[in-house]
């Protein structure tokens, strides 16, 4: 492990670090890794908060797929698509502030009761 990285942010599918050498921010999520520069990481937090979650939900709602909110990422070829869960877990890794957890409701819980 290189001694000059830093653990900025951790979550339950990522992990945000910052290399003191490098000056990169590596931001590891799922199976997916971005190094990049503070100007990098600003506009990708700056992009995903603008990212209009409830237009794309309706307009792909009949999707048979549950990720249905594109991330453009580099050339126009290469999209992650996500769902409103992970592009809350995204942000709330790339910011360094401590912030208050939020309660789930009962139907925001995606579980399947059966009883036997």
């Amino acid at each position: 492990m290189c001694r000059f990285l830093n653990v900025m942010n951790r979550s339950k599918n990522g992990v945000l670090t910052f290399c003191d050498h490098t000056k990169l921010f590596q931001l590891l999520y799922n199976n997916l890794c971005f190094e990049l520069y503070e100007w990098e990481l600003d506009a990708l937090r700056e992009y995903i908060e603008q990212l209009d979650i409830p237009y794309w939900e309706k307009h792909l709602k009949n999707w048979g797929h549950q990720r249905k909110i594109p991330i453009s990422v580099g050339k126009k070829h290469f999209i992650i698509l996500v769902n409103k869960e992970e592009v809350s877990e995204l942000l709330s890794l790339l910011c360094f502030e401590k912030q208050e957890v939020a309660l789930l409701s009962h139907d925001e819980i995606d579980y399947q009761f059966i009883e036997n």
